[in-house]
Protein backbone atom coordinates (compact mmCIF):
# COMPACT_ATOMS: atom_id res chain seq x y z
CA UNK A 1 0.00 0.00 0.00
CA UNK A 2 1.44 3.56 -0.72
CA UNK A 3 2.45 5.50 2.60
CA UNK A 4 -0.32 8.04 2.95
CA UNK A 5 1.41 10.43 5.34
CA UNK A 6 4.06 12.75 5.32
CA UNK A 7 8.16 11.36 4.83
CA UNK A 8 10.77 12.87 5.83
CA UNK A 9 11.23 15.87 3.56
CA UNK A 10 13.96 15.07 0.74
CA UNK A 11 16.91 17.95 0.35
CA UNK A 12 16.73 20.29 -2.50
CA UNK A 13 18.23 18.20 -5.51
CA UNK A 14 20.51 19.44 -7.99
CA UNK A 15 20.51 21.21 -10.98
CA UNK A 16 19.67 19.20 -13.40
CA UNK A 17 19.38 20.14 -17.14
CA UNK A 18 19.13 18.52 -20.88
CA UNK A 19 21.72 18.63 -23.16
CA UNK A 20 21.42 18.06 -27.07
CA UNK A 21 17.57 18.35 -27.13
CA UNK A 22 16.61 17.98 -30.50
CA UNK A 23 12.99 17.98 -32.08
CA UNK A 24 11.57 14.22 -32.91
CA UNK A 25 8.65 13.68 -35.07
CA UNK A 26 7.03 10.62 -34.08
CA UNK A 27 3.20 9.26 -34.46
CA UNK A 28 1.93 9.65 -31.27
CA UNK A 29 -0.73 6.98 -31.80
CA UNK A 30 2.62 4.17 -32.66
CA UNK A 31 1.57 1.10 -30.15
CA UNK A 32 4.65 0.06 -28.03
CA UNK A 33 6.01 -3.17 -28.35
CA UNK A 34 4.92 -5.42 -25.50
CA UNK A 35 8.35 -7.33 -25.61
CA UNK A 36 9.53 -5.97 -22.60
CA UNK A 37 13.17 -3.78 -23.37
CA UNK A 38 16.38 -5.45 -22.38
CA UNK A 39 14.59 -8.37 -20.62
CA UNK A 40 14.27 -11.92 -22.09
CA UNK A 41 10.69 -12.89 -21.30
CA UNK A 42 8.41 -15.52 -22.20
CA UNK A 43 5.30 -17.60 -20.47
CA UNK A 44 5.89 -21.23 -19.78
CA UNK A 45 3.47 -24.08 -20.79
CA UNK A 46 1.53 -24.05 -17.36
CA UNK A 47 1.17 -20.19 -17.65
CA UNK A 48 4.13 -19.05 -15.19
CA UNK A 49 5.66 -15.42 -17.25
CA UNK A 50 9.33 -15.20 -16.47
CA UNK A 51 11.31 -11.06 -16.84
CA UNK A 52 15.25 -12.17 -16.68
CA UNK A 53 17.82 -9.29 -17.19
CA UNK A 54 21.36 -9.05 -17.11
CA UNK A 55 22.79 -6.31 -14.29
CA UNK A 56 26.17 -5.99 -13.53
CA UNK A 57 25.70 -4.05 -10.33
CA UNK A 58 25.86 -5.14 -7.55
CA UNK A 59 28.88 -7.44 -8.65
CA UNK A 60 27.80 -11.06 -8.36
CA UNK A 61 24.32 -10.49 -6.73
CA UNK A 62 20.78 -10.83 -8.16
CA UNK A 63 17.35 -9.76 -6.88
CA UNK A 64 14.65 -12.52 -7.77
CA UNK A 65 11.08 -12.13 -7.20
CA UNK A 66 7.45 -13.96 -7.36
CA UNK A 67 4.68 -12.09 -8.09
CA UNK A 68 1.15 -14.02 -7.12
CA UNK A 69 -2.06 -12.06 -8.24
CA UNK A 70 -3.58 -12.95 -5.21
CA UNK A 71 -4.11 -10.18 -2.45
CA UNK A 72 -6.30 -9.29 0.24
CA UNK A 73 -9.49 -8.17 -1.79
CA UNK A 74 -9.91 -11.51 -3.10
CA UNK A 75 -10.91 -12.57 0.73
CA UNK A 76 -14.42 -13.30 1.65
CA UNK A 77 -15.35 -12.08 5.08
CA UNK A 78 -14.05 -14.82 7.18
CA UNK A 79 -10.83 -14.90 4.99
CA UNK A 80 -10.24 -10.95 5.86
CA UNK A 81 -6.32 -11.24 6.66
CA UNK A 82 -5.65 -14.75 4.75
CA UNK A 83 -3.21 -13.51 1.87
CA UNK A 84 -1.21 -12.46 4.75
CA UNK A 85 -1.00 -15.76 6.29
CA UNK A 86 -0.10 -17.36 3.40
CA UNK A 87 2.85 -14.90 3.07
CA UNK A 88 4.21 -15.73 6.46
CA UNK A 89 3.79 -19.45 6.42
CA UNK A 90 5.68 -19.62 3.10
CA UNK A 91 8.93 -18.75 5.33
CA UNK A 92 8.07 -21.29 8.12
CA UNK A 93 7.71 -24.50 5.72
CA UNK A 94 6.93 -26.11 2.63
CA UNK A 95 6.80 -29.90 1.43
CA UNK A 96 10.86 -29.93 1.32
CA UNK A 97 11.50 -27.14 3.76
CA UNK A 98 10.46 -27.41 7.24
CA UNK A 99 10.86 -25.42 10.76
CA UNK A 100 12.05 -21.89 8.72
CA UNK A 101 14.78 -23.93 7.12
CA UNK A 102 14.40 -21.59 3.99
CA UNK A 103 14.77 -18.75 6.08
CA UNK A 104 18.18 -20.53 7.83
CA UNK A 105 19.20 -21.66 4.04
CA UNK A 106 19.14 -18.12 2.82
CA UNK A 107 21.22 -16.54 5.44
CA UNK A 108 23.72 -19.15 5.46
CA UNK A 109 24.39 -18.10 1.94
CA UNK A 110 24.66 -13.98 3.06
CA UNK A 111 20.72 -13.43 2.28
CA UNK A 112 19.82 -11.94 6.21
CA UNK A 113 15.93 -12.44 6.54
CA UNK A 114 14.11 -8.81 6.26
CA UNK A 115 16.87 -7.02 4.18
CA UNK A 116 17.77 -9.81 1.81
CA UNK A 117 14.45 -12.13 1.95
CA UNK A 118 11.35 -10.22 2.16
CA UNK A 119 7.41 -10.69 1.04
CA UNK A 120 4.84 -7.99 0.86
CA UNK A 121 0.82 -8.12 0.85
CA UNK A 122 -0.98 -5.94 -1.02
CA UNK A 123 -4.67 -5.79 -1.69
CA UNK A 124 -3.80 -7.12 -5.02
CA UNK A 125 -0.85 -9.05 -5.19
CA UNK A 126 1.45 -11.25 -3.07
CA UNK A 127 5.32 -10.40 -3.72
CA UNK A 128 8.58 -12.68 -2.69
CA UNK A 129 11.67 -10.80 -2.85
CA UNK A 130 15.34 -12.65 -2.11
CA UNK A 131 18.36 -10.75 -3.21
CA UNK A 132 21.19 -13.78 -3.42
CA UNK A 133 24.67 -13.85 -3.93
CA UNK A 134 25.40 -15.82 -6.98
CA UNK A 135 29.25 -16.35 -7.10
CA UNK A 136 28.40 -20.28 -7.14
CA UNK A 137 26.43 -21.53 -10.01
CA UNK A 138 24.61 -23.79 -7.45
CA UNK A 139 23.32 -20.90 -5.26
CA UNK A 140 21.32 -19.87 -8.13
CA UNK A 141 19.26 -22.65 -8.95
CA UNK A 142 18.77 -23.37 -4.70
CA UNK A 143 16.97 -19.79 -4.92
CA UNK A 144 14.96 -20.16 -7.79
CA UNK A 145 13.77 -23.70 -6.07
CA UNK A 146 12.97 -21.35 -3.17
CA UNK A 147 10.38 -19.18 -5.25
CA UNK A 148 9.22 -22.79 -6.77
CA UNK A 149 8.74 -23.65 -3.26
CA UNK A 150 6.25 -20.43 -2.71
CA UNK A 151 4.39 -21.33 -6.00
CA UNK A 152 2.84 -24.88 -4.89
CA UNK A 153 4.17 -26.49 -2.03
CA UNK A 154 3.45 -23.83 0.88
CA UNK A 155 2.64 -26.49 4.16
CA UNK A 156 -0.56 -25.20 5.76
CA UNK A 157 -1.05 -27.64 8.83
CA UNK A 158 -2.54 -26.98 12.31
CA UNK A 159 0.56 -27.02 13.58
CA UNK A 160 2.32 -24.47 11.29
CA UNK A 161 -0.75 -22.24 11.65
CA UNK A 162 -0.68 -21.95 15.51
CA UNK A 163 3.16 -21.28 15.06
CA UNK A 164 2.66 -18.14 12.94
CA UNK A 165 -0.38 -16.83 15.13
CA UNK A 166 1.32 -15.03 16.94
CA UNK A 167 4.33 -13.26 14.61
CA UNK A 168 0.72 -12.12 12.54
CA UNK A 169 -0.77 -10.76 15.72
CA UNK A 170 2.69 -9.20 16.92
CA UNK A 171 2.58 -7.26 13.09
CA UNK A 172 -1.19 -6.03 13.83
CA UNK A 173 -0.32 -5.17 16.84
CA UNK A 174 2.51 -3.10 15.61
CA UNK A 175 0.27 -1.47 13.14
CA UNK A 176 -2.55 -0.16 15.60
CA UNK A 177 -0.64 2.46 15.96
CA UNK A 178 -1.31 6.34 15.65
CA UNK A 179 0.14 6.52 12.16
CA UNK A 180 -1.71 3.19 11.53
CA UNK A 181 -5.15 4.09 12.52
CA UNK A 182 -4.75 6.92 9.95
CA UNK A 183 -3.42 5.12 7.37
CA UNK A 184 -6.29 3.11 7.64
CA UNK A 185 -8.97 5.78 7.62
CA UNK A 186 -7.18 7.61 4.63
CA UNK A 187 -7.46 4.45 2.90
CA UNK A 188 -10.98 3.78 3.78
CA UNK A 189 -11.99 7.04 2.28
CA UNK A 190 -9.86 7.10 -0.92
CA UNK A 191 -11.57 3.41 -1.55
CA UNK A 192 -15.04 4.23 -0.15
CA UNK A 193 -17.99 2.20 -2.30
CA UNK A 194 -15.77 -0.36 -3.09
CA UNK A 195 -14.70 -4.04 -1.77
CA UNK A 196 -11.57 -2.72 -1.46
CA UNK A 197 -12.03 -0.14 1.38
CA UNK A 198 -12.91 -3.63 3.35
CA UNK A 199 -9.87 -5.25 2.74
CA UNK A 200 -6.94 -3.95 4.17
CA UNK A 201 -4.04 -6.11 3.79
CA UNK A 202 -3.47 -6.48 7.76
CA UNK A 203 -6.83 -8.27 8.07
CA UNK A 204 -9.22 -8.58 11.23
CA UNK A 205 -7.81 -9.66 14.88
CA UNK A 206 -10.57 -12.08 15.20
CA UNK A 207 -9.89 -14.03 11.68
CA UNK A 208 -5.97 -13.88 12.59
CA UNK A 209 -7.01 -15.70 16.17
CA UNK A 210 -9.00 -17.86 14.90
CA UNK A 211 -8.98 -18.99 11.48
CA UNK A 212 -8.76 -22.81 10.68
CA UNK A 213 -5.74 -24.18 8.65
CA UNK A 214 -8.55 -25.73 6.09
CA UNK A 215 -9.40 -22.35 5.32
CA UNK A 216 -6.18 -20.72 5.14
CA UNK A 217 -5.27 -23.97 2.68
CA UNK A 218 -8.05 -23.40 0.30
CA UNK A 219 -7.39 -19.85 -0.29
CA UNK A 220 -3.60 -21.10 -1.07
CA UNK A 221 -4.97 -23.85 -3.33
CA UNK A 222 -7.94 -21.35 -5.15
CA UNK A 223 -5.37 -18.55 -5.70
CA UNK A 224 -2.37 -19.53 -6.46
CA UNK A 225 -1.96 -20.45 -9.54
CA UNK A 226 0.47 -20.47 -12.15
CA UNK A 227 -1.15 -18.53 -14.77
CA UNK A 228 -1.37 -15.94 -12.09
CA UNK A 229 2.18 -15.73 -11.25
CA UNK A 230 5.68 -14.00 -12.37
CA UNK A 231 9.41 -14.69 -11.86
CA UNK A 232 11.21 -11.55 -12.14
CA UNK A 233 15.32 -12.34 -12.07
CA UNK A 234 17.95 -8.95 -11.94
CA UNK A 235 21.16 -9.71 -11.53
CA UNK A 236 25.01 -10.52 -12.36
CA UNK A 237 24.05 -13.19 -14.88
CA UNK A 238 26.58 -14.45 -17.08
CA UNK A 239 23.62 -14.58 -19.55
CA UNK A 240 20.02 -15.00 -19.44
CA UNK A 241 19.82 -18.38 -20.96
CA UNK A 242 20.94 -19.46 -18.05
CA UNK A 243 18.83 -18.46 -15.95
CA UNK A 244 15.54 -19.09 -17.98
CA UNK A 245 16.52 -22.19 -17.84
CA UNK A 246 16.91 -22.78 -13.89
CA UNK A 247 12.90 -21.19 -14.06
CA UNK A 248 12.33 -24.22 -16.38
CA UNK A 249 13.89 -26.88 -14.60
CA UNK A 250 12.04 -25.74 -10.94
CA UNK A 251 8.47 -24.63 -12.56
CA UNK A 252 8.56 -26.44 -15.62
CA UNK A 253 7.14 -29.24 -14.39
CA UNK A 254 4.64 -28.35 -12.00
CA UNK A 255 0.82 -28.41 -13.39
CA UNK A 256 -1.58 -25.55 -13.15
CA UNK A 257 -4.92 -27.39 -11.99
CA UNK A 258 -7.83 -27.63 -14.14
CA UNK A 259 -11.15 -25.16 -14.09
CA UNK A 260 -8.96 -22.70 -11.23
CA UNK A 261 -11.24 -19.65 -10.30
CA UNK A 262 -11.30 -16.47 -11.97
CA UNK A 263 -10.24 -13.52 -10.46
CA UNK A 264 -12.78 -11.26 -10.65
CA UNK A 265 -12.41 -7.00 -11.53
CA UNK A 266 -13.13 -4.97 -8.02
CA UNK A 267 -14.19 -1.31 -9.17
CA UNK A 268 -13.34 2.35 -7.42
CA UNK A 269 -17.02 4.15 -7.67
CA UNK A 270 -16.31 7.66 -8.99
CA UNK A 271 -17.57 10.90 -7.41
CA UNK A 272 -18.51 13.91 -8.33
CA UNK A 273 -18.22 16.38 -5.25
CA UNK A 274 -15.06 15.96 -2.99
CA UNK A 275 -14.85 13.75 -0.01
CA UNK A 276 -13.61 15.22 3.49
CA UNK A 277 -12.72 13.70 6.53
CA UNK A 278 -11.18 14.54 9.79
CA UNK A 279 -9.35 12.26 12.24
CA UNK A 280 -8.34 13.23 15.76
CA UNK A 281 -6.04 10.98 17.25
CA UNK A 282 -4.64 11.50 20.92
CA UNK A 283 -1.45 9.24 20.32
CA UNK A 284 0.01 11.39 16.94
CA UNK A 285 2.85 13.29 17.15
CA UNK A 286 1.62 15.95 14.84
CA UNK A 287 -0.94 17.25 12.38
CA UNK A 288 -1.10 16.36 8.96
CA UNK A 289 -3.03 16.88 5.95
CA UNK A 290 -3.83 15.05 2.69
CA UNK A 291 -5.18 16.01 -0.54
CA UNK A 292 -5.83 12.78 -2.93
CA UNK A 293 -6.68 13.01 -6.67
CA UNK A 294 -8.56 9.93 -7.88
CA UNK A 295 -7.83 8.72 -11.61
CA UNK A 296 -8.42 5.89 -13.48
CA UNK A 297 -5.40 3.45 -14.64
CA UNK A 298 -4.42 3.27 -18.25
CA UNK A 299 -2.33 1.02 -19.65
CA UNK A 300 0.76 1.96 -21.48
CA UNK A 301 0.04 1.13 -24.82
CA UNK A 302 1.19 4.04 -27.33
CA UNK A 303 3.58 6.90 -27.63
CA UNK A 304 1.55 9.22 -26.33
CA UNK A 305 0.26 7.19 -23.21
CA UNK A 306 4.89 6.75 -22.70
CA UNK A 307 4.52 11.21 -23.03
CA UNK A 308 2.17 11.48 -20.75
CA UNK A 309 3.91 9.08 -17.84
CA UNK A 310 6.67 10.98 -18.81
CA UNK A 311 5.50 14.87 -18.60
CA UNK A 312 3.61 13.66 -15.43
CA UNK A 313 6.83 12.47 -13.94
CA UNK A 314 8.28 16.08 -14.91
CA UNK A 315 5.20 17.49 -13.26
CA UNK A 316 5.83 15.69 -10.38
CA UNK A 317 9.38 16.84 -9.79
CA UNK A 318 8.37 20.44 -10.09
CA UNK A 319 5.85 20.46 -8.07
CA UNK A 320 8.03 18.62 -4.99
CA UNK A 321 10.44 21.18 -5.47
CA UNK A 322 7.92 23.84 -5.27
CA UNK A 323 6.99 22.46 -1.62
CA UNK A 324 9.98 22.37 -0.81
CA UNK A 325 10.83 25.76 -1.21
CA UNK A 326 7.86 26.96 0.21
CA UNK A 327 8.93 24.97 3.22
CA UNK A 328 11.68 26.41 4.38
CA UNK A 329 9.91 30.05 3.55
CA UNK A 330 9.97 32.19 7.07
CA UNK A 331 7.05 31.09 9.14
CA UNK A 332 6.18 28.39 6.41
CA UNK A 333 2.95 27.15 6.18
CA UNK A 334 3.80 23.69 6.56
CA UNK A 335 6.81 21.85 8.33
CA UNK A 336 7.11 19.83 4.83
CA UNK A 337 4.76 18.84 2.35
CA UNK A 338 5.32 16.19 -0.33
CA UNK A 339 3.39 15.23 -3.60
CA UNK A 340 3.21 11.12 -5.25
CA UNK A 341 1.50 9.94 -8.29
CA UNK A 342 1.09 5.66 -8.34
CA UNK A 343 -1.00 2.87 -8.72
CA UNK A 344 -3.07 2.20 -5.36
CA UNK A 345 -5.36 -0.84 -6.38
CA UNK A 346 -5.47 -2.00 -10.18
CA UNK A 347 -8.39 -0.03 -11.20
CA UNK A 348 -7.12 3.26 -9.48
CA UNK A 349 -4.19 5.43 -9.57
CA UNK A 350 -3.93 8.71 -7.32
CA UNK A 351 -2.05 11.81 -6.79
CA UNK A 352 -1.43 12.16 -2.86
CA UNK A 353 -0.46 15.49 -1.43
CA UNK A 354 0.61 14.80 1.96
CA UNK A 355 1.97 17.80 4.91
CA UNK A 356 2.60 17.65 7.82
CA UNK A 357 1.85 21.16 9.58
CA UNK A 358 1.52 22.64 13.12
CA UNK A 359 -1.32 21.62 15.63
CA UNK A 360 -3.38 24.59 14.57
CA UNK A 361 -2.37 25.02 11.10
CA UNK A 362 -4.25 22.29 9.29
CA UNK A 363 -6.36 24.90 7.28
CA UNK A 364 -3.58 27.20 6.42
CA UNK A 365 -1.41 24.25 4.91
CA UNK A 366 -4.51 23.30 3.26
CA UNK A 367 -5.08 26.25 1.82
CA UNK A 368 -1.41 26.47 0.48
CA UNK A 369 -1.29 23.56 -0.70
CA UNK A 370 -4.74 23.96 -3.01
CA UNK A 371 -3.21 27.15 -4.28
CA UNK A 372 -0.20 25.17 -5.98
CA UNK A 373 -2.66 22.57 -7.86
CA UNK A 374 -5.69 23.93 -8.35
CA UNK A 375 -6.81 26.11 -11.84
CA UNK A 376 -8.58 28.90 -10.97
CA UNK A 377 -12.07 29.30 -12.77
Amino acid sequence: MMDLLPGESSQGAKKQGFRSLKLVDVDMDEVLEEQPYGADYGRLDNGLVYYVRCNSKPKMRAALALAVKAGSVLEEEEERGVAHIVEHLAFSATNKYTNHDIVKFLESIGAEFGACQNAVTSADDTVYELFVPVDKPELLSQAISVLAEFSSEIRVSKDDLEKERGAVMEEYRGHRNASGRMQDAHWALLMEGSKYAERLPIGLEKVIRTVSSGTVKQFYKNWYQLHNMAVVAVGDFSDTKVVVDLIKEHFGQKCSVPNPPHISSFSVPVHDEPFFSYFVESEATGSAVMIGYKMPVHDLKTVQDYRDMLAESMFMYALNQRFFKLSRRKDPPYFSCSAVADVLVRPLKACIITSACKEKGTLEALESMLVEVCIPF
